[in-house]
């Protein structure tokens, strides 16, 4: 018998060189490797089957530039047809620069789109695949995402689009494809919200994950998994579950044979095929020309990160930062953001790439009026993120496991609160006030945002039922410099408005 296997990315955020765009520095991660990690199996393997599993096209300044230029061909759809990749699902990142980029990045790829649960003018994007494996093996493919990407997207990048209930769409796809298949596999970019031994939940059960309830279905027997960024191999009634890591860090191989045997694969073991840089060559060069432009400086403050906890239990001058522009951009009373994931901060000179490095999503700025009684439970939510252990103040475990989210953490400029952490959840907030006066449910305030936010993402209804009352339509990494261009050297109003105590 001969023998096949599949090769399946997600998350892959448009790491397609190895490197790290913040210094240059070479990383162990990329496509570039995943590319010389495909050569070696297909020496092993009578046919090697490529598929992604959606989160391809966002999340690197070599995307970010090719995503504002549609005259050539996509360059993530470029390195996949190079690759050969048979066929791709989509994330909910692929939806961030709006119709007309993932349309692009969809009819420019060789690859088949297997997305059925998104309907664009009424019909399907994708559809399931069957495929006749080498080895006499039919494979059948569904692909969905999660149907929460409404909840944080900019409804014009997704106002043709129908978002169908991904339980639903598989159950009527095995139906559909069964007849003709000996193994289904479904590729679901999406996550799982309980825990993988004993099924408690793990999350709020708001239907973005629903990766554990997917295998309670009947009819397929692999379920390839994302968006949580997680690693794992598992069995969940009876079904193979996996995820693997992001920024094709790592890729899952499947051997289809007379048995399914399923490995995570690290990227690190595989060497740069040197083939794919002159691929993006000529994006490579503008987007290194864009990244070393200088925006500024900064006036006697730093705003350089060492310490991203510190930076998050004692407000940071950076958070001043980006609050005090989003107000002075709107015209709001207060201000709320985050500090991402990975962040670094501002040398005294700020460049497009210290910019980039630090403001990674690309999210649009909003207003939103909020009561007292929302903007107080609006914090109470944020004051989730910490804990006690050992009589000490740290992150929350639902902040790191099963997702590290410390994006879901905001800071609030324009009034002085103080948090009690050793109180239980939902009574932290043990002062509120506005101008030296405690705040009240029925006060008003208009808040600065950004739009994942503002639509309730990381489970902020009482800011999703807030009316909005201004959507600028401009992305933040724009709004960022052109104020540090307009107004060098910047001049940060730090203040210590928060406390946070055991």
């Amino acid at each position: 018998m001969k023998k096949s296997c599949l090769c399946i990315t997600s998350d892959v955020h448009g790491a397609i060189l190895s490197k790290n765009y913040a210094d240059n520095s070479e990383v162990f991660y990329g496509l570039a490797r995943y590319s010389e990690a495909v050569k070696q199996l297909k020496k092993q393997y009578d046919e090697v089957i490529l598929l992604d599993n959606g989160d391809a096209i966002q999340g690197s300044p070599l995307l970010t530039v090719s995503n504002q230029d549609d005259t050539y061909t996509h360059i993530l759809s470029y390195v996949f047809n190079h690759l050969d990749v048979n066929a791709i699902n989509l994330g909910n990142h692929d939806f961030n620069y709006g119709e007309s980029t993932l349309l692009r990045y969809i009819r420019d790829n060789k690859a088949e789109l297997l997305t059925s649960n998104v309907l664009f003018l009424d019909n399907p994007l994708g559809k399931s695949k069957i495929i006749p494996l080498a080895n006499g093996i039919r494979l059948g493919i569904i692909g969905v995402v999660t149907d929460y990407i409404p909840h944080w997207e900019k409804p014009e990048y997704i106002g043709h689009m129908q978002f169908l209930d991904p339980i639903e769409t598989v159950k009527n796809e095995i139906e559909s494809i069964k007849e003709q298949c000996d193994k289904i596999m479904v590729m679901y970019h999406g996550g799982i919200e309980r825990d993988l031994t004993d099924g408690h939940p793990t999350e709020t059960l708001t239907g973005e994950n629903i990766g554990y309830q997917m295998c309670s279905l009947e009819g397929f027997d692999i379920l390839m998994t994302g968006h949580q960024h997680r690693s794992f191999v598992t069995n969940i009634n009876g079904k193979i579950v996996a995820q693997c890591g992001a920024n094709a860090s790592e890729f899952i191989k499947i051997d289809v044979n007379e048995r399914i045997t399923v490995s995570i694969e690290n990227m690190s073991n595989f060497a740069i095929d040197r083939q794919i840089e002159p691929l993006v060559s000529l994006l490579e060069k503008q987007t290194q020309i864009w990244l070393d432009q200088p925006l500024g400086n900064i006036h006697s403050i730093s705003l350089r990160i060492h310490d991203g906890f510190l930076a998050r239990l004692h407000k940071h001058p950076l958070v001043s930062f980006i609050n005090q522009v989003q107000k002075e951009t709107t015209g709001s009373v207060l201000s709320a953001t985050a500090l991402f994931n990975s962040v670094r901060g501002f040398d005294p000179s700020i460049t497009m790439r210290d910019l980039v490095s630090t403001y990674v999503y690309p999210n649009t700025l909003i207003v939103k009026k909020m009561t007292g009684k929302d903007l107080k439970l609006m914090i109470e939510k944020c004051a989730d993120y910490f804990d006690i252990e050992n009589d000490e103040i740290t992150v929350s475990k639902d902040y790191v496991y099963p997702k590290i989210q410390h994006f879901n953490y905001d800071m609030i400029d324009g009034i002085d609160y103080t948090l009690k952490i050793s109180n239980p959840r939902g009574s932290r907030l043990i002062s509120c006030s506005y101008q030296g006066k405690e705040i009240l449910d029925e006060d008003v305030f208009t808040i600065a945002m950004n739009n994942y936010r503002a639509v309730g993402g990381g489970d902020f209804d009482m800011v999703a039922r807030s009316e909005t009352v201004l959507d600028t339509n401009r992305d933040m990494v724009e709004i960022l410099a052109e104020y540090i261009q307009r107004h060098s050297p910047i001049v940060v109003d730090h203040k210590e408005n928060i406390r946070i105590i055991k």
